[in-house]
């Protein structure tokens, strides 16, 4: 598991769930679903017409222990498809056609099949980069990590041995420092409509 961290499963997860609504059928490729640092599916507002306002319509949790030199790992998943309150959903975003819920599903595990063969092989390799990257919502972003006494930083990214998130400390006229932080998705919160990255109590 060096090479193929389990910590990890939230993102393949995450992917699965973007691919999967992504390639759900033809024309399904640019509905505006992405992703959100660590475990959070985002999609474009519907009631915003400049299509800049995201907003949750999906999470992921994974509970996992190590038992008898194995790790065990449940993946729970949450996507809001047909229902658009307190949000929106997945059908909200005028897809070619409405969602099927048992269609969906088989498409993310497909997806998500996919996506695990190839990571225990490879690791979070430059593939997995690319595409997650690709959905990422956070690509150059600019926040402030409230535990490191309200320094501001730029997203760049998230490390490929461990998943932390990779955050770049910026100086006068947020200007790079040079100084590179990693930050854990488990002692960390992230607001993203604020650009603040908090300790969690």
């Amino acid at each position: 598991m060096a090479q193929a961290p389990v910590v990890f499963l939230q993102y393949l997860a995450a992917l699965a769930i973007v691919e999967g609504v992504q390639t759900y059928d033809y024309g399904y490729q640019r509905l505006p679903v992405r992703l959100k640092w660590p475990n959070d599916i985002f999609a474009a507002d519907p009631a915003d017409p400049s299509g800049k306002t995201f907003v949750k319509i999906g999470g992921i949790l994974v509970n996992s222990h190590y038992s008898s030199e194995e790790y065990l790992s449940v993946v729970g998943v949450g996507l809001n498809t047909t229902n658009a309150s307190p949000t929106t959903s997945l059908n909200a975003l005028n897809p070619p056609n409405p969602f099927t819920l048992e269609k969906l599903l088989a498409r993310v595990l497909t997806c998500f099949s996919t996506l695990y063969e190839r990571f225990v092989r490879t690791g979070f390799d430059e593939y997995f980069e690319e595409l997650y990257y690709k959905h990422w919502l956070h690509t150059e972003q600019i926040v402030t990590l409230e535990a490191e006494g309200g320094i501001r930083a730029r997203l760049k990214g998230i490390t490929t041995d461990w998943g932390l998130l990779k955050a770049e400390e910026l100086g006068w006229e947020d200007r790079p420092t040079g100084r590179i932080l990693t930050l854990q998705s488990d002692s960390n919160s992230f607001d993203f409509f604020k650009g603040l990255i908090k300790r969690k109590v």
